[in-house]
């Protein structure tokens, strides 16, 4: 990427930053904060890389659902919808693993032996502690969309916590979340052979 395409990249993204402020007031009524600022802007380089690697690759399905993904995770944090959060960030995590393995068995469901041909094809690459980031986030995702140890209890109370919006995954602090997100992005899995 020579200087010019790397100043319409910024450009690109602030006016994606812009216009997130200014759709965040009209529909909250509120501002965005720099945390969220610096997330968005992790999340839109993400797009913009993918976007590239798209051009070259133009029948990559996967690549075309993570940036939606991307996209809608922005959207989801904005409006604080957790569930959809989660959601496309475990759909993330799956494509990641899908163009990382390439391997046409896992093109229709990620199963715990993704997880085991990810750490057996990335062992040189991809230390413990980076794969335990990756199985801590998906495994954080999967229990917040399909309820985790709260449908124990009786069905009145999950009824209840559903009305409540409120699980124990989703007290979990939004500065730990993002940050936890931006390092599984930009550390771990940068860390792995892609393409």
């Amino acid at each position: 990427m020579n200087y010019v395409e790397t100043q319409i990249c910024k450009e690109e993204i602030n006016n994606l930053i812009s216009y997130i402020e200014q759709y965040a007031i009209k529909s909250k009524k509120c501002t965005v904060d720099d945390i969220s600022k610096d997330f968005y802007r992790v999340i839109s380089k993400q797009i913009i890389f993918f976007k590239y690697i798209l051009n070259a690759y133009p029948k990559t399905y996967f690549i075309k659902v993570i940036i939606s993904d991307f996209l809608s995770l922005i959207l989801n944090d904005i409006k604080s919808e957790k569930r959809y959060y989660y959601l496309n960030e475990r759909s993330i995590i799956e494509n990641y693993l899908r163009l990382i393995l390439k391997d046409e068995q896992y093109s229709d469901r990620i199963t715990s032996q993704s997880f085991t041909d990810l750490k057996a094809k990335n062992h040189s690459n991809l230390p413990k502690e980076e794969f335990n980031k990756i199985m801590n986030e998906y495994k954080i995702s999967c229990s917040y969309i399909h309820g985790g140890n709260y449908l124990k209890e009786h069905l009145v109370s999950n009824f209840e916590e559903c009305l409540e919006s409120e699980t124990k995954i989703s007290k979990r602090q939004r500065k730990s979340q993002i940050a936890q997100f931006v390092d599984l992005i930009n550390s771990t899995f940068a860390s792995i052979n892609v393409l």
